[in-house]
């Protein structure tokens, strides 16, 4: 599958009118490029030639290239670039990053050389970008030469995680969305998809062990206005072999101890109250949390990672963390006699030790936890990765203590708030001011006044689109011209 939406078309010509956009040009703009007066035109001779291993990305290229252009490429594998041809140059004894790449594009033809098939990947990317965007529709697109400027890349990330976190709780999106929303983020070389799969409006990951977590916590509304769904095993199965191909890891985010309430819907035990729940339909944050005082609370946890680690083999997992309010624990005898116990002196410290436990929980799968900044607090001793959304101040004390950071700023970041203060601009999140292009695209994740010997413990920046908004389906316009679900 291939991103070849209007959508996408909508754009890119609304941007060339206001930024005078040219066949030049490259987003993320790569390190090093120059361009020379002559072109490389593709046509239905054009073969694509690989070496040894760089087969799978021949075949890629040829379904990137072939819809749009209506013919069909051959490949043959090779050792040299051959008149004509694009060649895809695998070469391991190369001495650069794992997601570098060089192209050089003259008139004989087109060479992508990369030590990695990763570096292959992103360089197929920006070829795609040099040529007219109609290649990236679906239909065959008459009348249009599919030229390519002549130049020479060499390109590689400044950051290593490069991430967008797409919300399926709040509002549902299927499957193929999900293939789709991969496709756009490869176009532009990010990474990480951040999958937020789990919050008080929906839980949408398939849990054998736990079928309720599904039959019931996945929906909310009765009769017609039931909405919801979630992904059986075999969906994640299928999402991540997808998002592998296109070099993307996907990190599940399985929430603790709030942001929980559609399992507790599910499974009223889990709580501290035990009172039983139902999965909201409209978006507020639960003030019912995991219990931290029962046994069975990590019992449930460990059974839920133990099925998800099967699928999601990233060595990252992402347990949320966020907006805990503790007034359920202050109140449960459990968690009291459990704070009472360990001689703690707040809930704050019973959630560190929560976190403790699912860290040590989920280390002997080799998994690294990342959470939103709340979680970096005193008392979190091994590694994690602290995603600074709120608190740009986190930064220091998380590298101080040995955890990486991912940035993740609400004002750069959130792309759920809207673009501009412009009458007719798409209803969105009111809580923050507009985040204009400009604002988001200038953004770099390193905090001044971060000292030198920290800065590579800054993994990356990682933008969020939360969903929250689109439970009010009924507030948001048509968008006739597009012809396409609104939301997404």
């Amino acid at each position: 599958m291939k991103l070849k939406t209007l959508f996408l078309l909508l754009i890119v010509a609304m941007l060339s009118s206001v930024t005078n956009l040219n066949s030049q040009d490259i987003i993320p703009l790569p390190q090093n490029v120059n361009f020379s007066n002559d072109i490389f035109t593709i046509t239905p001779k054009t073969k694509v030639l690989y070496t040894l291993g760089a087969e799978s990305k021949a075949v890629m290229l040829t379904e990137y290239l072939s819809p749009a252009t209506g013919w069909d490429f051959s490949t043959k594998k090779s050792n040299k670039l051959k008149s004509g041809s694009i060649f895809l140059n695998l070469d391991e004894s190369l001495k650069t990053g794992d997601e570098s790449y060089e192209m050089i594009v003259k008139s004989k033809g087109v060479e992508i050389k990369s030590a990695t098939q990763a570096g292959l990947f992103y360089g197929i990317q920006s070829l795609l970008q040099l040529l007219p965007s109609e290649i990236y529709s679906e239909k065959r697109q008459k009348g249009i030469q599919w030229n390519v400027p002549a130049c020479k890349i060499t390109d590689s990330p400044v950051y290593k995680w490069r991430g967008m976190m797409l919300d399926v709780s709040r509002y549902f999106y299927d499957k193929q969305y999900v293939l789709k929303f991969l496709d756009m983020m490869a176009m532009y070389k990010m990474n990480v998809l951040h999958f937020h799969l789990i919050d008080d409006a929906g839980w949408r990951l398939e849990i054998k062990k736990y079928p309720k977590l599904t039959s019931i916590g996945a929906w909310r509304g009765e009769d017609e206005n039931r909405r919801g769904g979630y992904y059986t095993q075999e969906d994640i199965k299928e999402i991540v072999a997808y998002a592998t191909e296109r070099n993307i890891d996907v990190v599940p985010e399985i929430e603790i101890p709030a942001h929980t309430l559609a399992a507790i819907s599910a499974y009223p035990h889990l709580s501290c109250t035990e009172k039983e729940h139902v999965v909201p339909t409209q978006h507020f944050i639960s003030r019912d949390l995991y219990c931290v005082g029962k046994e069975s609370t990590f019992e449930f946890l460990a059974d839920v990672f133990k099925e998800a680690f099967s699928l999601f083999p990233s060595k990252y997992i992402h347990i949320g963390g966020d907006e805990a309010r503790y007034d359920r624990w202050r109140e449960c005898p459990h968690c009291q006699k459990r704070k009472k116990d360990l001689g703690l002196k707040s809930e704050a410290e019973l959630q560190v030790y929560f976190n403790r436990r699912v860290q040590k929980m989920v280390s002997k799968y080799g998994k690294t936890i990342v959470g939103w900044d709340e979680i970096i607090e005193d008392g979190l001793k091994e590694k994690a990765v602290g995603m600074v959304w709120h608190n740009k101040k986190k930064i220091f004390k998380a590298t101080k203590m040995g955890h990486d950071v991912v940035m993740s700023l609400t004002g750069h970041t959130y792309f759920d708030v809207a673009e501009s203060a412009i009458p007719g601009e798409v209803k969105a999140a009111t809580w923050l001011k507009p985040i204009s292009l400009q604002k988001a695209y200038e953004w770099d994740p390193m905090v001044e006044g971060l000292d030198e010997k920290y800065r590579k413990q800054v993994l990356g920046g990682n933008g969020c689109l939360w969903s929250d908004q689109f439970i009010h389906g009924y507030k948001l316009p048509e968008i006739m011209p597009l012809n396409e679900n609104r939301s997404e």
